[in-house]
This record gives C-alpha cells, sequence and structure tokens, in this order.
C-alpha cells in the first residue's frame, strides 16, 4: 500500500502578502496536484483572512501557532511539548508509519519548531535560508544557533543560495557556499498575469516610478528619500510615484518626505493579486528587490534592484539585467536619485539589451525539489539539544 504523503510549511506567517506567501500558494497547488496533502503552520489567527485568497483554508487549519514567534529554548521542556502536541493535533495524522512526512520552515524561530516537530514525526526537515538579512542586530537567533545551522547545513537540508549561505555564516567554521549547489526552487507563483484593471486611474505623467514590494524593507527608505530628491533636482517634471503593496507601515514618512514637494503625485495601488500585466504600461522604471525584481524585470521594467548586504542598502547596484544580476546582495554603486536619473534623465539603457534569461512557469523551479531531496542525507538525523 502506498504511503500517504504530507507536506508541512512552518511558516511565519500567510496573511499577508510577499515572496514566501506568494512560493507557499503556488508550491501547494503544484504539490497537491502529485497527491500531496498540504499544511501550513502559521502564528497567526486562524479566523483571519489572507491577502492571497488560495491561502485562506490553511491558515483556518493550520493558525493560532503563536508560540512560533518564539524561540523553542525560551520555553521550559512542558510548554515545549504542549506546543508540539497542538500542532499534532492540528495537523491530524492518525498513523506516521503509514506516511512520507516531508517539514519545511523558512526562517527563525520556525526552523527551530520545525527541527522538534520533524523529530516527532519521523519526517524529513529543510530550512530555506530565505531572508535577506542574517547576522546584525535585529537578528540574534541565527548568530546564536550557527552550530544548528551548520547541522542542516552538513547534511545538505539547507535550501540556499551561495550568497545566502555565506551571509548567514559570515566565517563560521570557513562555510561559504551550500555543499550542493541548489537549483532554484523558491519561486513565487507566477505573480504577474493578464487581469482586469483599471489603467485610466492611473495617471501618465513625465515620469512614472513604481515601487514593487513590501514596504518594511529596509532599503525602501532611500528609494522613497531617492524619488523625492530627484524631484527637487527637477521641478520642471511631473512625476507619479506609484506603490503596489500595502504602505500603511511607512505612510507617515512618505507624508513627510513629500510635504512640499509640488511635483509628485503619490498613487496607492494597495496590494494587488495577482499583479496586472497592464499595468506595466504606464510605468518608466520600477524599484524593487529580491524576486519583485526580477519579476518587473522580466516584463521588460527597467528595475532599480535594491541591496540588503550590509553597509550598501542607502545605495543600489543599478538597473536588473543591465548593471547587476544580482537582486539581493549586489554592492551599492548609485545614491537612488542618481540611478533614477540614469533611466529617465541619461537614458543609459535605451537601446542596451537585457542580460538575464526570461522565466519559467513556477512549476519548472518546484520540480527542481525532487533533485534537493535527492542530495540530502540518507538517513534521518535532528538536531535537538540546543533546541530543547
Amino acid at each position: 500500500m502506498e504511503k500517504k504523503k504530507i507536506y508541512i510549511f512552518v511558516a511565519h506567517g500567510i496573511r499577508l502578502i510577499g515572496g514566501m506567501e506568494m512560493y507557499m500558494a503556488g508550491m501547494s497547488k503544484y504539490l497537491e496536484s502529485l497527491g500531496w496533502k498540504v499544511c501550513i503552520l502559521s502564528p497567526e489567527p486562524s479566523n483571519d483572512k489572507t491577502t492571497i485568497p488560495a491561502l485562506n483554508p490553511y491558515l483556518k487549519i493550520g493558525g493560532d501557532c503563536i508560540f512560533l514567534l518564539t524561540p523553542t529554548y525560551k520555553f521550559k521542556r512542558y510548554e515545549q511539548e504542549q506546543a508540539l502536541n497542538f500542532m499534532l493535533q492540528k495537523l491530524n495524522i492518525p498513523n506516521i508509519n503509514d506516511c512520507e512526512i516531508i517539514v519545511e520552515s523558512c526562517s527563525t524561530p520556525r526552523a527551530f519548531w520545525a527541527e522538534l516537530l520533524a523529530a516527532k514525526l519521523n519526517a524529513r526537515h529543510f530550512f530555506v535560508a530565505s531572508e535577506e538579512t542574517f547576522r546584525d542586530k535585529d537578528y540574534h537567533s541565527y548568530e546564536e544557533n550557527l552550530d544548528y545551522f551548520y547541522f542542516k547545513w552538513q547534511r545538505n537540508e539547507m535550501i540556499c543560495s551561495q550568497k545566502s549561505c555565506k551571509s548567514l555564516f559570515s566565517g563560521y567554521k570557513n562555510v561559504t557556499a551550500p555543499l550542493y549547489e541548489m537549483p532554484w526552487t523558491i519561486c513565487e507563483q507566477d505573480p504577474i498575469q493578464d487581469t482586469d484593471f483599471p489603467i485610466d486611474k492611473i495617471a501618465r505623467l513625465d515620469w512614472n516610478i513604481c515601487h514593487l514590494g513590501r514596504i518594511t524593507k529596509d532599503y525602501v527608505p532611500h528609494v522613497i528619500e531617492g524619488v523625492a530628491e530627484l524631484a527637487r533636482r527637477h521641478p520642471d517634471k511631473s512625476i507619479n510615484f506609484i506603490f503596489i503593496g500595502n504602505t500603511a507601515a511607512r505612510q507617515d514618512f512618505i507624508n513627510k518626505t513629500f510635504n512640499g514637494i509640488k511635483n509628485v503625485m503619490l498613487t496607492y495601488c494597495g496590494d494587488l493579486v495577482p499583479i496586472p500585466h497592464i499595468l506595466f504600461t504606464k510605468i518608466d522604471v520600477v524599484c524593487a528587490i529580491s524576486q519583485s525584481a526580477r519579476f518587473a524585470a522580466n516584463e521588460g521594467a527597467l528595475t532599480i534592484v535594491g541591496s540588503s548586504k550590509n553597509g550598501f542598502m542607502n545605495r543600489t547596484p543599478g538597473v536588473l539585467g543591465y548593471d547587476t544580476e544580482d537582486q539581493v546582495y549586489g554592492d551599492g554603486i548609485y545614491s537612488y536619485a542618481e540611478a533614477l536619473e540614469n533611466v529617465l534623465v541619461k537614458r543609459l539603457y535605451d537601446g542596451k539589451e537585457y542580460q538575464l534569461p526570461k522565466l519559467k512557469p513556477a512549476e519548472e523551479y518546484y520540480k527542481n525539489f525532487w533533485t534537493i531531496i535527492q542530495n540530502a542525507a540518507p538517513t534521518k538525523e535532528y538536531y535537538v539539544e540546543r533546541l530543547s
């Protein structure tokens, strides 16, 4: 009798919209098409609503795991057991011996809970190093647990690029790259599609500049300041600054930055799922980072890419696919005002050829995950000492 296949995401959250949320929505659909049962455990309230409609059923079943916001070792042993039993009840797996189970996590402290849960379920656990920053003042849980991540690295159970691996370990045991160069699998599910959109409501001004993605990322204030500086340098030009994504977290900063600047219109599109193709017909240049940058560039938009590299967040490597191929950790060369002038004033990219390959459908990247499993350690082992 064939074993039942169960895939469990231990998530930082699925209510809002971002790269990992889009990835989980797409990967879940792909896995279910192959006969896997998918569960997503999340700290968010189960009676809440998700921005991505496809994730609502998962939140209803797997929400309320509030302890996922706190490292395992901050709890007493009996409290850990209570939390693990709470997750097991939500998963409702009658007999783990009849199942093939894979657990995936993408950030701390979820990675610690996922390891303990995998040990309970006799499952494989893969950690996806998806964050853009690992070792600064706000990310102590990585630096304090490098022995755990080294364990996952040794077992080829860490899914990461060479640059994210180097950033996470930052010299620890001289780790600079994955043992096995992982194929790209963490891909959003086709976020830009043909869909109805009132394009006439987007004003066509001299320069239409768009920020695409999460407003809370560290590089974003520098983009906002760069657009303001561009407006001051060119008072004869009218600018429509278009935001795709929720701006509430930085709304006060946006209002203060553009107070008194008369030649800038602010347009708020909010979260768009999916993002309509037609919107790019009204955009001259995009500012974005990571997969948001890659998807915008794939649409043919000149995309000024942000950097998460320490010391470079206030500057940009330039235009993705022209100045740089790095969508996360590039060395900042230009201020955002300079980069915008390169596109809009100096027209440096007119007639030049985009250097990155066109993206394939997301399912083509999801298929790579089975290669990752084949290259992982053949025996199941768990790192539980420090975590518990």
